[in-house]
C-alpha cells in the first residue's frame, strides 16, 4: 500500500520553534487578520448563519495563562489561524456536537469542525448559547490536530 504524501503539509509546532524570534511580528499579523474578521464574520456552509468572531476566542487561545503559557504554543496557534478560516469557508458539515454548562448555569452547544487543509488536520470549535432566541454562532477555538507526513528525500529512500 502506497502512503499518500503531502508536499505542502506543515508541522506548526516545529515551525513555531524555528520562528520564535519572529514571535511579535507573526502574532501582530494574526491579530490584525483576526480584528478584520471581527467586523465581517466568517461564512460557513455547515451552519446556517455567519460565525461571529469575538474577543472571547482570542482570550481563550492566546491569553489563557493556564493552558498556553509558552510562546511556542501560542505561535503554533497563530500559524494555524489562516488554515482554520479556510476550513470554515470550505466545510459543508460539522463532525462533533457537545453540550456543556458554564459557571453561570447557561447551556452552550459546541460544534467541532474537523478537516484536512493542505495535509494539515485542523479542528475548529464553534460555540452557541442553547436557550437564547437570537443566539449567534461564535468562534471559540482552533488548533492543528496532526499533519501528514512530508515527502521523503532521495537520501531517505536510499
Amino acid at each position: 500500500m502506497k502512503i499518500r504524501r503531502y508536499i505542502q503539509a506543515r508541522n506548526f509546532l516545529k515551525e513555531a520553534t524555528l520562528n520564535i524570534k519572529n514571535y511579535d511580528s507573526i502574532l501582530s499579523k494574526t491579530r490584525k487578520d483576526y480584528e478584520g474578521l471581527r467586523n465581517t464574520g466568517i461564512s460557513c456552509n455547515a451552519l446556517s448563519n455567519k460565525i461571529a468572531v469575538t474577543r472571547q476566542c482570542w482570550n481563550h487561545v492566546f491569553k489563557n495563562p493556564n493552558k498556553r503559557s509558552a510562546k511556542v504554543k501560542k505561535l503554533e496557534r497563530a500559524l494555524c489561524f489562516p488554515y482554520a478560516i479556510k476550513l470554515l469557508n470550505k466545510t459543508t458539515t460539522y463532525q462533533e456536537v457537545s453540550r456543556e454548562k458554564d459557571k453561570g448555569g447557561n447551556a452552550h452547544l459546541f460544534f467541532g469542525v474537523i478537516g484536512y487543509i493542505r495535509g494539515n488536520r485542523i479542528k475548529v470549535i464553534i460555540r452557541k448559547q442553547e436557550k437564547n432566541t437570537n443566539a449567534k454562532y461564535v468562534l471559540f477555538s482552533f488548533f492543528q490536530m496532526s499533519f501528514a507526513p512530508a515527502p521523503k528525500t532521495k537520501k531517505e529512500t536510499e
